[in-house]
């Protein structure tokens, strides 16, 4: 009998992937990370011991192995303190790519094949198609859902040992298969955006979890005029408008952050637009293109890809001119570039080109 690793992190997706796969006549072992230690119940999704809970329970409604590994120290290393770091450098960290990256197709994917799995599976929106031979990673077919956005980190080698058997199910789809499958997680709500925010927004975590002190300083407009004070430029992000504290006028827009001299610059709405931008730590999932090509780049999750040109350059970087200009375009972000639907690879976008 094939056997394969599901990541279960307590959700219906994940609940239903290994539903599905059992059905399927596979061998399926559930694999939880513990991410946080004990908090008072604080941590309510993945990776916390609620979910946990929850997800050895639909495991028992399976009838299958499930066993739990801790992971808390490289979770804490490699994406909280890159949430944090990222923030206080002044760009827009983005902490799901970073749990892909380093967590469930890394130390989570080498652990199902030390298991003797022929492939790890997790409750992904996204589709591996095999054509010609090859393996390519594509959208999933629920708009509303898709998140190949934040798989581009898979490596090109992996494509073909690993599993997303709901990216061919809308998500109502899979609601209703989990109460088909008797699942304890059918009515389970969808899990927070970034699952160690529990204060209600990244500012107020910096502050209470991550012990970020208040750093007084000015807003500014493009000219460095002072036109306001903040307690903190981590507390901003570029595109903005609301909770600014700058009021009157015309419409207001977080354009540029800067660390090194404390301040938050804002401009109107043209402003805001990006012409191009670099691109570094690039990971292709295709054969990695030289020289100049044309694609669509994904700046953000649930952005419609923008057409562009993109120059490919040595050790993993690109730079990327737009084709029209598009808004908040923030350092710290995943670039995304796609063939129609087919992911061809992306990095972390840097030296935005703002207009003037």
């Amino acid at each position: 009998m094939r056997k394969v690793v599901v990541a279960m992190s307590g959700g219906v997706d994940s609940s239903v992937t290994a539903a599905l796969l059992k059905n399927e006549g596979f061998e399926v072992i559930g694999v939880t990370l513990r991410l946080f230690s004990e908090r008072k119940g604080a941590v309510k999704c993945c990776g916390g011991d609620d979910s946990a809970a929850k997800a050895r329970a639909s495991a028992q409604a399976l009838g299958i192995r499930h066993y739990f590994k801790s992971a808390q120290g490289l979770f804490s290393k490699t994406v909280i303190d890159n949430f944090v770091g990222g923030y206080l450098a002044g760009s827009t960290p983005n902490p799901c790519v970073e749990c892909n990256r380093h967590l469930k197709f890394s130390y989570l994917f080498d652990l199902a094949l030390s298991l003797g799995a022929e492939a790890l599976a997790t409750g992904h929106y996204a589709v591996i198609k095999k054509s010609a031979g090859e393996y390519g990673l594509y959208r999933g077919v629920d708009p509303l859902k898709d998140q190949s956005y934040f798989l581009y980190c898979l490596k090109k080698e992996q494509l073909g040992r690993v599993l997303f058997p709901l990216g061919g199910l809308t998500k109502k789809e899979v609601r209703r298969l989990a109460a088909e499958f008797s699942l304890p997680s059918a009515s389970e709500p969808e899990s927070n955006d970034i699952c160690f925010v529990t204060e209600g927004n990244y500012g107020s975590y910096l502050k209470k979890s991550a012990g970020i002190k208040p750093r007084p300083g000015y807003i500014v407009d493009a000219s460095g005029k002072r036109i306001g004070r903040h307690e903190g430029f981590f507390n901003f992000t570029v595109g903005q408008r609301r909770g600014t504290g700058v009021y009157g006028g015309a419409r207001l827009y977080v354009t540029e952050i800067r660390p090194a001299s404390n301040e938050v610059v804002l401009g109107p709405l043209a402003a805001a637009q990006c012409g191009g931008f670099g691109v570094s730590g690039l990971n292709w999932l295709v054969e990695p293109p030289r020289g100049l090509f044309d694609s669509a780049v994904q700046i953000r999750y649930h952005h419609k890809p923008a057409a562009c040109r993109v120059e490919a350059m040595p050790g993993g970087r690109a730079a990327v001119t737009l084709n029209a200009p598009q808004f908040a375009v923030a350092p710290g972000q995943s670039a995304v570039f796609f063939a129609g639907d087919r992911v061809l690879g992306g990095g972390i976008i840097e030296n935005v080109k703002r207009k003037t």
